[in-house]
């Protein structure tokens, strides 16, 4: 689209002469296209994620005029799918788009997402899935988690246990994943957890006594999540994600596939029902095969990725109480570090310096820091690899505070890229308005107000 392909230029021209981010907001650029404006379209909302990345960013982006009929998009950190979503939604550009995710719930949802269904299909397997909840014989499928009883009444696990259950009696394919997606969409509607938190902490109302209003509305919550109606809220689901799944069937021609586990490691797998990843036949991501990144990767310690969704995680069967603890420490920007973990200098004197500093405080942090950036450049080197010639990688970052030192992200990640080979284009500061992104955290962590967005080119 003429006008992006300007407003780029506009952009490059005005931080070539300053240097300093540049402030814009994607969502009022893109918003005034009728076709843009995003609410509750297309599968955006199939889930609740923590973290989303704001549409307009790569819808934006996506709108460039592309410099072949095949491009190919890739996204490292894909989450719950809003770039693979938007690569094969647009309607002037489409593209294919490829995923990776540690999450296995994310990548769950970013299938689901993605994947356009029959509606009749899908109408009968609905109707034969509510049938066998009417069979009492069904014995429920009920996690063990020896806190489990702090999240969820009795009466609230036999009732999920047995829709568990009857999911898990269905075939494996893409209408058993979507039923999975919408069993696991309700599971902290009807939980003791509260409502307000993305990480699970028990709801206390009289929290909130000096919101009267609120304080009500929460009682009211925790009252009926004593017994919560499971089966109609899963059913109100169902409905709801069957109308916006049905808004895929306009989408043809295009792909987004989830495809790896690890950015530090790209790899081709394939991604198999309930999320898993085969990874015996995998190989790597060829060199120069990709024109367009664009991702948002984890934030130092400003979104406990693993720990929001562990509810989910465990009542779907993707983790135990053992292995949640093993993907946790995978993660990128995990704070599941030890304080005996070697501190490795970056050779960025900006980065290691701060790590000195923050290590007089609290060698977790420091090595928290250290974890997180090293695993960056790693991540980076392989993005330049596999990018084509000429074309850009989008970073979609927030800068916070570690121990009382304001820790410059964006900045740290563009020495990080330009030590890979990457060259700064520009940089936009764009103000964050309420995304699902925790802004506000504990005394350490400081609050996130803006996103940074960098354009760096191979």
């Amino acid at each position: 689209m003429k006008q992006v392909d300007t407003r780029i230029r506009e952009l490059k021209s005005k931080y070539k002469k300053t240097s300093r981010p540049i402030c814009f907001s994607f969502r009022n650029f893109c918003s005034k296209w009728k076709w843009a404006k995003r609410s509750d379209v297309y599968t955006h909302h199939l889930h609740k994620y923590p973290a989303k990345l704001l549409s307009y960013i790569p819808i934006f982006f996506l709108s460039r005029t592309p410099q072949n009929k095949h491009e190919v998009v890739l996204d490292p950190f894909a989450g719950s799918g809003t770039v693979l979503l938007e690569s094969i939604a647009h309607p002037y550009y489409k593209r294919n788009c490829l995923g990776i995710e540690i999450n296995p719930l994310a990548r769950l949802i970013s299938k689901v997402k993605t994947t356009p269904l029959d509606d009749d299909k899908l109408r009968l397997r609905k109707k034969d899935l509510l049938n066998r909840l009417n069979n009492k014989n069904i014995k429920p499928v009920i996690p063990y988690y020896k806190n489990l009883s702090l999240w969820f009444t009795r009466r609230a696990q036999n009732k999920l246990g047995k829709l568990r259950a009857c999911i898990d009696r269905m075939k494996n394919d893409d209408y058993k994943d979507f039923f999975l997606v919408c069993f696991s969409s309700i599971i902290r509607k009807v939980a003791l957890a509260d409502p307000n938190i993305p990480p699970p902490v028990i709801l206390k109302p009289l929290k909130y006594k000096k919101n009267r209003q609120k304080f009500i509305s929460l009682k009211r919550f925790l009252n009926d999540n004593q017994n919560p109606n499971v089966y109609n809220t899963f059913k109100d689901s169902i409905e709801k994600n069957q109308y916006r799944i049905k808004s895929l069937s306009a989408i043809n021609g295009v792909q987004a596939k989830i495809i790896w586990d690890d950015a530090r490691n790209p790899k081709m797998g394939t991604l198999l029902n309930r999320g898993d990843i085969k990874k015996t036949d995998s190989k790597e991501i060829k060199n120069n095969s990709i024109d367009l990144i664009i991702t948002s990767p984890p934030y130092i310690t400003a979104q406990k990725y693993v720990r929001t969704t562990k509810l989910e995680l465990l009542w779907l069967g993707l983790v135990d109480s053992q292995s949640i603890m093993k993907l946790d420490k995978a993660t990128i920007g995990t704070e599941v570090v030890r304080r005996s973990d070697e501190i490795i200098e970056t050779n960025i004197s900006e980065i290691d310096n701060l790590f000195k500093k923050v290590a007089h405080i609290s060698l977790n942090r420091a090595s928290m820091m250290n974890k997180y950036f090293n695993d960056m450049a790693i991540v980076m080197k392989n993005a330049y690899r596999i990018l084509k010639n000429g074309r850009e990688m989008i970073l979609v970052v927030g800068n916070n505070t570690v121990c009382g030192y304001n820790v410059k992200t964006h900045k740290m990640l563009e020495k990080i890229g330009e030590n890979a080979g990457f060259k700064t284009e520009f940089i936009i500061k764009d103000k964050i308005a309420s995304r699902g992104m925790l802004t506000k955290r504990h005394g350490s962590g400081g609050l996130i107000e803006n996103e940074y967005i960098l354009v760096l080119k191979k």
